[in-house]
């Protein structure tokens, strides 16, 4: 019997694989622009549905309820069924109802639309990342997943390109809503992809089907080594790998559960708080950047965004123009940008450092960006406190998620990435609520509370684990 990693080692990393990461990353992008691109829509739309800073919150807190809830349902099926199936279906579902919430007429119908998209959407962020990483070697893992995230940069630059374009514009029906249908191209383009490629080999082997796993290997080694290479001319006979599922040991959701929570408990925990504070944070505070920006891009006078905060309402109060300039559309094409270049700067960090290193160090420049919104008030300025805080946690969630692959077997994964997106969409609710109920209160009390969490996630961070490197714990 042949392991099936020192097989992907025999293959490399492939014409197979490099279709694959394209159909990963196309999803991605789909998925980038339902979350945070979704902030560029809710800018545009604020006037026609009237959503204010409260509607905002509880709109962004029904859709990732919806992921939360959901995400333990995903991760249980991807591990009975398979990810690519899991991951194909709920992408179908979930563009349909996104295509359907762009026909919405006011507020209330869109926000349940969105609801049920969330519900769907979160399917591929639970399946997504595992999938692609049970086609890769072990040691290109955190570089390939970290090339995949390059794909937040695109969509971050991909829909304020078009936002500024469409926003703008006075017409029916609205520049918002073509925009979100525009949202979707990249979701059906990867999902139509996705029908044509294989399930993943070890999701196979973990649910004991010796001839399907080879039948996908088979069909990798062709493609990556040509047609006249076999696995049988490589001495690959059957593949196995580490940690299987003992033959005996007992099946079911609540058995698996409780092994995942006690034999790994203590891990299991350590990412909990790390991915409730990375993911709440990464992906709830750019929605309300732009928020913020487009808010105070009429006062010409410069103070704090505190500061700034203590007059919208008044300002709020009268007339508004619903029609967006793609000035106002800059800082987010910024944004995008800065990130894609981070990720990029992501793969270089990691051929010196460690991920715990880099996820550490990030952390920290999100502690610096979050004490300089104290006293900044060079527009320029606030926006740079912005990134430094946001695009940072974004890039180490990817990170952090190929810890975790590492740290838990195949057939536990779902759930493990399950709980763990679970957690982190909890995150995010619980960001959005206090920042929609904090920030023109409490400002400055809403971006030092970040601060003392950022410390303690950093804390976990060095606490994880070293034995995460060893081979015994990678398959």
């Amino acid at each position: 019997m042949s392991d099936i990693d020192e097989v992907f080692t025999k293959l490399g990393f492939g014409k197979m694989q490099f279709i694959i990461l394209f159909c990963c990353f196309l999803m991605q992008i789909w998925m980038t622009n339902e979350q945070l691109g979704f902030g560029v829509v809710i800018a545009g739309a604020s006037c026609e549905m009237d959503i204010h800073d409260r509607r905002l919150a509880w709109l962004l807190a029904a859709n990732f309820s919806a992921q939360m809830i959901s995400c333990f349902i995903w991760g249980e099926l991807a591990d009975l069924y398979g990810r690519r199936r899991v991951i194909g279906f709920a992408s179908i579902v979930a563009i349909i109802f996104s295509l359907i919430s762009a026909l919405m007429p006011e507020y209330w119908s869109f926000m349940a639309v969105r609801t049920v998209c969330g519900f769907f959407i979160v399917a591929s962020v639970v399946s997504l990342s595992t999938y692609l990483s049970e086609f890769t070697k072990v040691s290109l893992r955190p570089r390939v997943l970290t090339i995949m995230g390059y794909s937040l940069g695109v969509s971050m630059i991909y829909v304020p390109s078009l936002g500024g374009a469409l926003l703008s514009m006075r017409m029916e029906p609205s520049g918002w809503r073509i925009l979100l249908l525009c949202n979707q191209l990249p979701g059906i383009i990867g999902t139509t992809l996705l029908i044509f490629l294989p399930e993943s080999p070890k999701y196979y082997l973990s649910i004991d089907d010796q001839e399907k796993a080879m039948k996908v290997m088979e069909r990798v080694c062709r493609m990556n080594k040509g047609k006249d290479v076999t696995l049988k001319s490589l001495g690959v006979e059957s593949l196995t790998q580490a940690r299987l599922r003992p033959p005996n040991e007992e099946r079911g959701q609540c058995h698996e559960t409780k092994v995942l929570m006690v034999k790994y408990g203590k891990v299991i925990w350590f990412f909990f708080f790390i991915f409730f504070t990375l993911t709440g944070l990464g992906f709830a505070l750019p929605i309300w950047m732009t928020r913020i920006r487009v808010l105070t891009s009429t006062f010409g006078d410069r103070n704090t965004i505190c500061e700034h905060m203590e007059h919208i309402s008044a300002q709020l109060s009268g007339d508004k123009d619903c029609h967006l300039t793609y000035e106002q559309m800059k800082d987010p094409l910024i944004h995008g940008c800065v990130v894609l270049c981070l990720f990029i700067a992501t793969s270089v960090f990691l051929i010196w450092l460690s991920r715990r290193a880099v996820i550490i160090a990030f952390v920290c420049v999100s502690i610096l960006g979050c004490v300089a919104l104290n006293f900044m008030e060079h527009p320029a300025l606030i926006l740079i406190s912005f990134f430094a805080i946001i695009d940072p946690l974004i890039c180490s969630v990817r990170l952090a998620g190929s810890l975790l692959i590492d740290c838990v077997p195949t057939h536990l994964r779902g759930k493990a990435f399950a709980l763990i997106t679970m957690i982190g969409r909890s995150g995010v609710l619980i960001t959005s609520v206090y920042v929609g109920y904090t920030l023109s209160h409490s400002c400055y009390v809403t971006f030092n509370t970040f601060i003392v969490v950022l410390i303690v996630c950093g804390m976990l961070v060095y606490w994880l684990p070293t034995h995460f490197k060893h081979s015994s714990f990678t398959n």
